[in-house]
Protein backbone atom coordinates (compact mmCIF):
# COMPACT_ATOMS: atom_id res chain seq x y z
CA UNK A 1 0.00 0.00 0.00
CA UNK A 2 1.85 3.07 -0.88
CA UNK A 3 2.43 5.58 1.45
CA UNK A 4 0.57 8.90 0.24
CA UNK A 5 -1.08 11.96 1.90
CA UNK A 6 -4.32 10.60 2.49
CA UNK A 7 -3.12 7.67 4.79
CA UNK A 8 -0.79 9.91 6.85
CA UNK A 9 -3.82 12.27 7.42
CA UNK A 10 -6.10 9.45 8.45
CA UNK A 11 -3.42 8.03 10.97
CA UNK A 12 -2.85 11.69 12.61
CA UNK A 13 -6.43 11.61 13.00
CA UNK A 14 -6.69 8.15 14.37
CA UNK A 15 -3.72 8.09 16.75
CA UNK A 16 -4.57 11.70 17.16
CA UNK A 17 -1.16 13.51 16.59
CA UNK A 18 0.13 14.57 19.90
CA UNK A 19 2.74 16.14 20.77
CA UNK A 20 3.74 16.22 24.53
CA UNK A 21 6.08 18.87 25.04
CA UNK A 22 5.58 22.30 22.86
CA UNK A 23 5.88 25.92 23.84
CA UNK A 24 3.14 28.10 21.54
CA UNK A 25 1.94 29.66 25.55
CA UNK A 26 5.61 30.94 25.51
CA UNK A 27 5.79 33.10 22.23
CA UNK A 28 2.04 34.23 22.28
CA UNK A 29 3.19 35.24 26.34
CA UNK A 30 6.39 37.04 25.86
CA UNK A 31 5.72 38.38 22.46
CA UNK A 32 2.01 38.74 22.10
CA UNK A 33 1.99 36.44 19.13
CA UNK A 34 -1.12 35.67 17.82
CA UNK A 35 -1.42 32.22 17.59
CA UNK A 36 -3.80 31.61 14.90
CA UNK A 37 -0.98 33.40 12.31
CA UNK A 38 2.25 31.58 11.29
CA UNK A 39 4.91 34.21 11.68
CA UNK A 40 8.27 32.15 10.49
CA UNK A 41 9.92 28.49 11.27
CA UNK A 42 13.21 29.57 10.51
CA UNK A 43 16.05 26.49 9.66
CA UNK A 44 18.30 27.13 13.05
CA UNK A 45 17.75 29.06 16.37
CA UNK A 46 15.15 32.33 16.76
CA UNK A 47 13.13 33.12 19.48
CA UNK A 48 11.45 34.71 17.27
CA UNK A 49 10.19 31.83 15.28
CA UNK A 50 6.90 30.20 15.44
CA UNK A 51 6.70 26.59 15.40
CA UNK A 52 3.86 25.31 16.74
CA UNK A 53 1.07 28.24 15.95
CA UNK A 54 -2.49 26.95 15.13
CA UNK A 55 -1.44 26.98 11.69
CA UNK A 56 1.06 24.82 11.68
CA UNK A 57 -0.55 22.74 14.54
CA UNK A 58 -3.25 22.18 11.84
CA UNK A 59 -1.22 21.68 9.03
CA UNK A 60 0.38 18.86 10.32
CA UNK A 61 -2.64 17.12 11.60
CA UNK A 62 -1.56 17.23 15.27
CA UNK A 63 -4.69 16.82 17.06
CA UNK A 64 -3.38 17.11 21.13
CA UNK A 65 -0.66 19.42 22.29
CA UNK A 66 0.75 19.62 25.45
CA UNK A 67 1.56 22.68 25.92
CA UNK A 68 4.61 23.59 28.16
CA UNK A 69 3.93 26.44 30.42
CA UNK A 70 7.60 27.93 31.24
CA UNK A 71 8.53 31.00 32.61
CA UNK A 72 12.49 31.14 31.45
CA UNK A 73 13.77 31.49 35.07
CA UNK A 74 15.62 34.66 36.17
CA UNK A 75 19.24 33.67 36.56
CA UNK A 76 19.25 33.33 32.81
CA UNK A 77 19.89 37.38 33.18
CA UNK A 78 23.07 36.97 35.25
CA UNK A 79 24.44 37.41 31.87
CA UNK A 80 24.99 40.46 30.91
CA UNK A 81 24.60 39.86 27.06
CA UNK A 82 20.78 38.44 27.73
CA UNK A 83 19.62 41.25 30.05
CA UNK A 84 21.12 43.49 27.02
CA UNK A 85 19.49 41.50 24.50
CA UNK A 86 15.74 41.75 26.86
CA UNK A 87 16.06 45.34 27.05
CA UNK A 88 15.42 45.42 23.33
CA UNK A 89 12.19 43.88 23.65
CA UNK A 90 11.31 45.12 27.30
CA UNK A 91 8.02 44.06 27.48
CA UNK A 92 8.97 40.65 26.95
CA UNK A 93 12.16 40.83 29.23
CA UNK A 94 9.52 42.93 32.30
CA UNK A 95 7.75 39.72 32.30
CA UNK A 96 10.49 37.32 33.10
CA UNK A 97 12.53 39.63 35.91
CA UNK A 98 9.69 41.10 37.73
CA UNK A 99 6.81 40.09 39.86
CA UNK A 100 5.76 36.84 41.24
CA UNK A 101 6.74 33.52 38.82
CA UNK A 102 4.18 31.51 39.98
CA UNK A 103 1.79 34.92 39.13
CA UNK A 104 3.62 35.34 35.61
CA UNK A 105 2.99 31.38 34.83
CA UNK A 106 -0.83 31.72 35.20
CA UNK A 107 -0.25 35.02 33.40
CA UNK A 108 0.93 33.00 30.30
CA UNK A 109 -1.73 30.13 31.32
CA UNK A 110 -4.32 33.26 29.95
CA UNK A 111 -2.87 34.50 27.34
CA UNK A 112 -2.75 30.83 25.69
CA UNK A 113 -6.66 30.68 26.65
CA UNK A 114 -6.99 33.79 25.46
CA UNK A 115 -5.83 32.51 22.19
CA UNK A 116 -7.78 29.15 22.20
CA UNK A 117 -10.94 31.30 22.94
CA UNK A 118 -10.81 33.38 19.44
CA UNK A 119 -11.59 30.51 17.56
CA UNK A 120 -13.39 28.04 19.87
CA UNK A 121 -14.76 26.04 16.65
CA UNK A 122 -11.41 24.72 16.19
CA UNK A 123 -9.39 24.61 19.32
CA UNK A 124 -10.70 24.22 23.05
CA UNK A 125 -8.59 23.65 26.38
CA UNK A 126 -8.97 20.13 27.92
CA UNK A 127 -9.03 19.82 31.63
CA UNK A 128 -9.21 16.12 31.83
CA UNK A 129 -8.24 12.95 30.16
CA UNK A 130 -11.50 12.60 29.10
CA UNK A 131 -11.96 16.02 27.57
CA UNK A 132 -9.31 15.10 25.04
CA UNK A 133 -11.62 12.45 23.97
CA UNK A 134 -14.26 14.28 23.34
CA UNK A 135 -12.77 17.28 21.72
CA UNK A 136 -11.22 15.24 19.32
CA UNK A 137 -14.64 13.87 18.26
CA UNK A 138 -15.72 16.91 17.52
CA UNK A 139 -12.79 17.58 15.56
CA UNK A 140 -11.15 20.22 17.33
CA UNK A 141 -7.58 20.46 18.44
CA UNK A 142 -6.76 19.26 22.11
CA UNK A 143 -4.82 21.88 24.23
CA UNK A 144 -3.25 20.06 27.78
CA UNK A 145 -1.88 22.80 30.13
CA UNK A 146 1.75 21.16 31.77
CA UNK A 147 4.67 23.23 33.59
CA UNK A 148 8.40 22.93 32.87
CA UNK A 149 10.13 23.45 35.92
CA UNK A 150 9.24 23.53 39.45
CA UNK A 151 10.88 26.49 40.64
CA UNK A 152 7.46 28.47 39.25
CA UNK A 153 6.22 27.20 42.55
CA UNK A 154 8.41 29.74 44.50
CA UNK A 155 8.52 26.67 46.95
CA UNK A 156 5.29 26.73 47.78
CA UNK A 157 3.80 23.44 47.71
CA UNK A 158 -0.09 24.57 47.62
CA UNK A 159 0.94 26.04 44.57
CA UNK A 160 0.07 22.57 43.00
CA UNK A 161 -3.39 22.49 43.81
CA UNK A 162 -3.85 26.10 41.99
CA UNK A 163 -2.38 24.43 38.74
CA UNK A 164 -4.66 21.16 39.48
CA UNK A 165 -8.00 23.76 39.58
CA UNK A 166 -6.62 25.19 36.23
CA UNK A 167 -6.23 22.21 34.84
CA UNK A 168 -2.80 21.54 34.36
CA UNK A 169 -1.67 17.93 34.14
CA UNK A 170 1.86 17.28 34.46
CA UNK A 171 5.11 19.12 35.73
CA UNK A 172 8.55 18.84 35.02
CA UNK A 173 10.37 18.73 38.26
CA UNK A 174 13.59 20.46 37.35
CA UNK A 175 14.99 22.83 34.72
CA UNK A 176 17.96 24.82 34.10
CA UNK A 177 18.70 25.95 37.84
CA UNK A 178 19.07 24.68 41.15
CA UNK A 179 14.97 24.97 42.17
CA UNK A 180 15.26 23.04 45.39
CA UNK A 181 13.41 20.03 44.45
CA UNK A 182 15.28 17.53 42.45
CA UNK A 183 19.22 17.62 40.61
CA UNK A 184 18.98 19.37 37.38
CA UNK A 185 21.19 18.23 34.32
CA UNK A 186 22.91 20.57 32.23
CA UNK A 187 20.46 21.64 29.94
CA UNK A 188 22.28 24.25 28.20
CA UNK A 189 23.87 22.47 25.08
CA UNK A 190 27.88 23.38 24.90
CA UNK A 191 28.06 25.17 21.87
CA UNK A 192 24.80 26.64 21.96
CA UNK A 193 25.03 29.96 21.69
CA UNK A 194 23.88 30.81 25.31
CA UNK A 195 26.92 28.79 26.54
CA UNK A 196 29.32 30.68 23.84
CA UNK A 197 28.55 33.73 25.55
CA UNK A 198 27.18 33.30 28.98
CA UNK A 199 28.92 31.48 31.90
CA UNK A 200 26.59 29.90 34.84
CA UNK A 201 26.59 27.96 37.52
CA UNK A 202 24.85 25.50 36.47
CA UNK A 203 25.52 23.06 39.77
CA UNK A 204 23.39 21.59 42.36
CA UNK A 205 24.17 22.71 45.93
CA UNK A 206 22.22 20.19 48.12
CA UNK A 207 23.21 17.04 49.76
CA UNK A 208 20.25 15.09 48.00
CA UNK A 209 19.63 14.79 44.40
CA UNK A 210 15.41 14.90 45.56
CA UNK A 211 14.64 17.06 48.54
CA UNK A 212 12.48 16.90 51.60
CA UNK A 213 10.65 19.71 49.23
CA UNK A 214 10.72 17.69 46.43
CA UNK A 215 9.14 14.58 47.93
CA UNK A 216 6.87 16.44 48.90
CA UNK A 217 6.09 17.43 45.54
CA UNK A 218 5.67 14.31 44.28
CA UNK A 219 3.45 13.27 47.32
CA UNK A 220 1.29 16.29 46.26
CA UNK A 221 1.47 15.45 42.70
CA UNK A 222 0.17 11.49 43.44
CA UNK A 223 -2.78 13.10 45.55
CA UNK A 224 -4.00 15.57 42.81
CA UNK A 225 -3.81 12.90 40.25
CA UNK A 226 -1.16 14.88 38.01
CA UNK A 227 1.65 13.26 35.86
CA UNK A 228 5.46 13.50 36.91
CA UNK A 229 8.09 14.99 34.01
CA UNK A 230 11.91 13.51 35.02
CA UNK A 231 13.36 15.24 31.85
CA UNK A 232 16.29 17.51 32.85
CA UNK A 233 16.40 15.63 36.08
CA UNK A 234 20.14 14.25 37.11
CA UNK A 235 20.48 10.36 36.91
CA UNK A 236 20.71 10.41 40.60
CA UNK A 237 17.21 12.75 41.00
CA UNK A 238 15.65 10.33 37.90
CA UNK A 239 16.09 7.10 40.42
CA UNK A 240 15.50 9.02 43.51
CA UNK A 241 11.74 9.97 41.91
CA UNK A 242 11.65 5.93 40.93
CA UNK A 243 11.78 4.70 44.28
CA UNK A 244 9.79 7.32 45.64
CA UNK A 245 6.92 7.16 43.72
CA UNK A 246 4.02 4.82 43.58
CA UNK A 247 4.59 1.97 40.97
CA UNK A 248 1.36 2.53 39.75
CA UNK A 249 1.40 6.23 38.74
CA UNK A 250 3.33 6.38 35.53
CA UNK A 251 6.20 8.38 35.26
CA UNK A 252 7.03 10.58 31.84
CA UNK A 253 10.14 11.96 30.01
CA UNK A 254 8.27 14.61 27.95
CA UNK A 255 11.17 15.33 25.53
CA UNK A 256 14.37 13.59 25.85
CA UNK A 257 17.17 11.34 23.57
CA UNK A 258 18.39 8.30 24.82
CA UNK A 259 22.09 7.14 26.41
CA UNK A 260 22.80 4.39 24.59
CA UNK A 261 22.50 6.92 21.12
CA UNK A 262 23.92 9.79 22.28
CA UNK A 263 25.70 9.41 25.60
CA UNK A 264 24.78 12.53 27.98
CA UNK A 265 23.41 12.50 31.44
CA UNK A 266 19.99 14.31 30.41
CA UNK A 267 19.11 11.29 28.37
CA UNK A 268 17.73 8.40 29.60
CA UNK A 269 19.77 5.04 30.46
CA UNK A 270 18.55 1.86 29.29
CA UNK A 271 17.29 0.85 32.66
CA UNK A 272 15.83 3.81 33.38
CA UNK A 273 13.62 3.60 29.87
CA UNK A 274 12.34 0.05 31.17
CA UNK A 275 11.20 1.70 34.60
CA UNK A 276 9.19 4.29 32.88
CA UNK A 277 7.25 1.63 30.67
CA UNK A 278 6.95 -0.51 33.96
CA UNK A 279 5.25 2.77 35.29
CA UNK A 280 2.68 2.52 31.96
CA UNK A 281 4.22 5.74 31.06
CA UNK A 282 6.45 7.33 28.12
CA UNK A 283 9.34 8.59 26.63
CA UNK A 284 8.74 11.29 24.07
CA UNK A 285 11.52 12.02 21.61
CA UNK A 286 12.57 15.01 21.57
CA UNK A 287 13.26 16.78 18.27
CA UNK A 288 16.33 19.01 19.11
CA UNK A 289 19.51 16.73 17.61
CA UNK A 290 22.20 17.77 20.21
CA UNK A 291 20.44 15.29 22.36
CA UNK A 292 19.69 12.81 20.10
CA UNK A 293 23.03 12.17 17.99
CA UNK A 294 26.31 12.69 17.96
CA UNK A 295 27.66 15.73 16.67
CA UNK A 296 24.41 17.19 16.66
CA UNK A 297 23.78 17.00 12.82
CA UNK A 298 21.57 19.74 10.86
CA UNK A 299 19.17 17.10 10.01
CA UNK A 300 17.06 14.85 12.14
CA UNK A 301 14.87 12.34 11.35
CA UNK A 302 17.33 9.38 11.11
CA UNK A 303 18.15 10.38 14.64
CA UNK A 304 14.41 10.76 15.68
CA UNK A 305 14.51 6.71 14.37
CA UNK A 306 17.20 5.79 15.72
CA UNK A 307 15.96 6.72 19.40
CA UNK A 308 12.46 4.79 18.66
CA UNK A 309 14.14 2.54 17.72
CA UNK A 310 16.10 2.19 21.03
CA UNK A 311 13.15 2.40 22.86
CA UNK A 312 11.71 -0.49 20.70
CA UNK A 313 14.92 -2.73 21.79
CA UNK A 314 14.96 -2.22 25.33
CA UNK A 315 11.27 -2.48 25.98
CA UNK A 316 10.26 -4.99 23.40
CA UNK A 317 7.49 -3.01 22.12
CA UNK A 318 6.28 0.36 20.79
CA UNK A 319 3.99 1.34 23.97
CA UNK A 320 6.39 3.44 25.72
CA UNK A 321 7.58 6.18 22.95
CA UNK A 322 5.74 9.58 22.06
CA UNK A 323 7.04 12.71 20.14
CA UNK A 324 8.10 15.53 22.58
CA UNK A 325 9.28 17.92 20.33
CA UNK A 326 9.76 20.93 22.34
CA UNK A 327 8.90 23.21 19.12
CA UNK A 328 8.90 27.23 20.23
CA UNK A 329 11.09 25.99 23.71
CA UNK A 330 14.07 28.51 22.08
CA UNK A 331 15.32 25.14 20.82
CA UNK A 332 17.29 24.41 17.57
CA UNK A 333 15.13 21.40 15.71
CA UNK A 334 16.23 19.86 12.70
CA UNK A 335 16.35 20.88 9.57
CA UNK A 336 14.18 18.53 7.95
CA UNK A 337 11.49 18.25 10.75
CA UNK A 338 11.55 21.86 11.78
CA UNK A 339 7.91 22.81 12.50
CA UNK A 340 4.62 21.23 13.78
CA UNK A 341 3.22 20.94 9.92
CA UNK A 342 6.28 18.52 9.01
CA UNK A 343 5.65 15.64 11.24
CA UNK A 344 4.04 13.91 8.86
CA UNK A 345 7.66 12.94 7.23
CA UNK A 346 8.13 11.42 11.17
CA UNK A 347 4.96 9.44 10.04
CA UNK A 348 6.31 8.60 6.80
CA UNK A 349 9.55 7.36 8.24
CA UNK A 350 7.71 4.87 10.36
CA UNK A 351 5.57 3.53 7.82
CA UNK A 352 8.91 3.31 5.41
CA UNK A 353 10.82 1.19 8.55
CA UNK A 354 8.09 -1.45 8.55
CA UNK A 355 6.63 -0.16 11.64
CA UNK A 356 2.98 -1.83 11.79
CA UNK A 357 0.18 1.32 11.76
CA UNK A 358 -1.05 0.06 14.72
CA UNK A 359 2.02 0.83 16.35
CA UNK A 360 2.52 4.03 14.26
CA UNK A 361 -0.73 5.46 16.32
CA UNK A 362 0.43 4.38 19.37
CA UNK A 363 3.62 6.37 18.63
CA UNK A 364 2.00 9.52 17.73
CA UNK A 365 -0.58 9.60 19.98
CA UNK A 366 -2.37 6.77 21.45
CA UNK A 367 0.74 6.03 24.20
CA UNK A 368 0.09 9.67 25.49
CA UNK A 369 -3.39 9.37 26.06
CA UNK A 370 -2.88 5.85 27.73
CA UNK A 371 -0.68 8.29 30.13
CA UNK A 372 -2.86 10.97 30.30
CA UNK A 373 -6.16 8.21 31.40
CA UNK A 374 -3.86 6.43 33.81
CA UNK A 375 -1.96 9.45 35.46
CA UNK A 376 -4.21 13.12 35.29
CA UNK A 377 -7.32 13.08 37.65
Amino acid sequence: MPIDRDRIAQLHREAPLTDIHAHPSLKAYLFRRNLWRHYRSGSTFNPFSSRSDFRMLARGGVGVVWNALHLPERELFGCFWLRAAGLLVLPAYAKLVRGRPFTRLLEMAGAMEREIARRPAFVELATTAADVRRIRQLGKIAVVHTVEGAHALEGDPGNLDRLADHGVAMLTLSHFFDNGVAEQTRGIPRGHFVSVFCTYDLGWSRPVPLTDFGKTVLQRLTRLRMLVDVTHCTPGARAAVFQEMDSSRPVVASHVGVHAVQADPYNLQDDEIRHVAATGGTVGVIFMTHWLAAGAPKKGLEAIWRTIEHVHRVTGTFDHVALGTDFDGFTDPPDDVRDASQLGRVTRLLLERGVPEEDVRKILGGNAQRALERGWR
